[in-house]
């Protein structure tokens, strides 16, 4: 098992913070960061939860890529004496940082809602970014696990080289049904309103990516399934308004009915027929490749 004792790192500068704890980066390890979490988190952190992400980094791929290329995955449990006191996970660099004049920061789903001072990509980069999305959910909920807390500031979005997303605060993934490692959170306004109060699902998953691919996709941060948002965009992508339509209409129905992250992703899959060309080859990355019989993982469950 991957831990350390937190006396053992040598930390840098505080680089960012949040609810939940600190990001730290390490002074003698600048491509890694620490998360520590607040005092008041720390008695309601379930090591072994955080032990069991740390254990399946290795197994979490999508469409043949590893972790890092989409998540910032926990690798490396922190404990303080016996108790857990955070993780280590890869920093996120370029391409994924947006710049507010002499700064910089992470890009998050946010932007593309909220644009401010940053570019906003367009209606095309939109949609492959959502469809990324669409794909790293739909390997999450085939390998038995649920994201959760999808909201705009635990995703980061790249349009270079390729239209891309990296998740943040992976310590919020758990295995469906199982508890994390603290208890479930909703970012206000992105909840799914037949699941408030409840554990996590995959079908809460699903309408919350209903939720983000209308507000991206729309730039509206109030646009919702049930309200039918406005999906009429000029030119090509016109070819998508039908059938996005039709699966926003069926995420508005009740839990159970809801569109797979996987149809999300194959309405989304416009690279070849939309841009005329061959679609784009992702940045080169080691991969284990697909199991030689094809299946897919089977769901995660923790060892007991």
């Amino acid at each position: 098992m991957n831990e350390i004792q937190l006396s053992d790192l040598s930390l840098g500068r505080h680089i960012a913070q949040g609810s939940q704890g600190r990001i730290i980066e390490l002074a003698d390890h600048p491509g890694t960061v620490a998360k520590l979490y607040r005092t008041r988190e720390l008695g309601l952190v379930d090591g072994r939860a955080l032990a069991e992400l740390v254990r399946i980094r290795g197994l979490v791929e999508s469409e043949g890529l590893l972790v890092d290329h989409f998540a910032a995955w926990p690798h490396t449990v922190v404990l303080d004496g016996l108790r857990t006191a955070g993780f280590l996970m890869q920093r996120v660099h370029e391409p994924f940082l947006a710049g507010f004049g002499p700064a910089t920061a992470l890009a998050e789903l946010g932007l593309l809602v909220d644009t401010g001072d940053v570019r906003s990509p367009g209606i095309y980069e939109r949609v492959l970014l959502m469809r990324a999305l669409a794909a790293v959910m739909d390997a999450l909920h085939r390998q038995g696990l649920v994201l959760g807390d999808l909201s705009p500031r635990n995703i980061a979005w790249s349009v270079s080289p390729i239209p891309r997303v990296m998740l943040l605060d992976c310590d919020g993934i758990r295995p469906a049904g199982e508890d994390g490692v603290l208890p479930p959170a909703d970012t206000r306004g992105w909840e799914d309103p037949t699941n408030l109060g409840l554990p996590p699902t995959a079908d809460s998953d699903r309408f919350k990516l209903a939720l983000t691919i209308a507000r991206v996709l729309t730039g509206d941060r109030n646009a919702a399934p049930a309200l039918r948002p406005d999906l009429t965009f000029a030119g090509q992508a016109g070819i998508l308004v039908g059938p996005l339509t039709r699966l926003m209409d069926q995420a508005a129905g009740p839990p159970g009915l809801r569109p797979t992250a996987s149809q999300w992703a194959t309405v989304l899959d416009a690279r070849s027929p939309w841009a005329g060309a061959a679609p784009p080859v992702p940045p080169a990355m080691p991969s284990r490749g697909p199991s030689p019989s094809g299946e897919i993982l089977r769901p995660f469950r923790r060892s007991r």
